[in-house]
């Protein structure tokens, strides 16, 4: 058995919960290993403690705490109000300026390309594509006509 398993079944081992075939493989490690008797004894110290809390629980006072629930959810809404009125204006104004934004950029474009076709940039253009396509065929061709 590896001291993974061994710790992970150790409160069952604790509490007696387990098989007396396993409890004893547990056992027999726990002996060669010092580091899983060291942990062992540690998870008893754990275990008497949790135990005395739990007897003690009934002789404690109940504390006295106050109710923050209805200033925090007052609060919360408060604050989910103002998002929601600035989420608003935030989407009227983006819907008044989107169309006339979208034909802006438009007309910049058709400026932008007139603007280029007067230097010549588009000159040479046609030439590049009409090479680039008779070089596809010709590539596509011998593709489907291997000699």
């Amino acid at each position: 058995m590896n001291c993974a398993t061994v710790k992970e079944w150790m409160p069952h081992y604790i509490e007696g919960m387990l098989s007396p075939e396993v409890e004893l493989n547990i056992r027999l490690h726990i002996e060669a290993c010092p580091d899983c008797s060291s942990w062992l004894e540690e998870a008893k110290g754990l275990a008497a403690l949790w135990s005395d809390m739990e007897r003690g629980v009934d002789t404690l006072e109940p504390l006295d705490f106050p109710d923050l629930t209805g200033d925090v959810m007052a609060h919360i809404e408060k604050l989910e109000t103002g998002r929601r009125e600035r989420a608003t204006k935030a989407t009227m104004a983006r819907r008044r300026t989107a169309p006339g934004t979208s034909w802006m950029h438009y007309g910049v474009a058709v400026g932008l390309t007139f603007l280029l076709l007067q230097f010549g940039v588009f000159e040479d253009l046609a030439y590049g594509i009409n090479e680039i396509n008779g070089q596809m065929s010709t590539s596509v061709t011998a593709w489907f006509n291997p000699k």
